[in-house]
């Protein structure tokens, strides 16, 4: 019976906490702030890196033989 106490009242402090987050905002916004035309820097530097990777003259080692 006390278990089922304390569970019920961490769950109504739960609730408490909250509310107050819950009431600031009331629903999830719906559109990003600010603006959505910049570079992705990432996306440049890994095409760049997968370009390089490409153009260089490497050989590919041959596989090892299964022991």
């Amino acid at each position: 019976m006390t278990a089922v106490l304390v569970a019920l009242g961490l769950l109504v402090l739960l609730a408490c906490g909250l509310e107050p987050s819950h009431r600031r905002r009331p629903h999830p916004r719906r559109r990003l702030y600010g603006s959505a035309d910049v570079e992705d820097r990432d996306l440049v530097r890994v095409r760049d890196e997968i370009k390089a990777a490409a153009d260089r003259d490497v050989p590919i080692p041959p596989p090892r033989p299964f022991p």
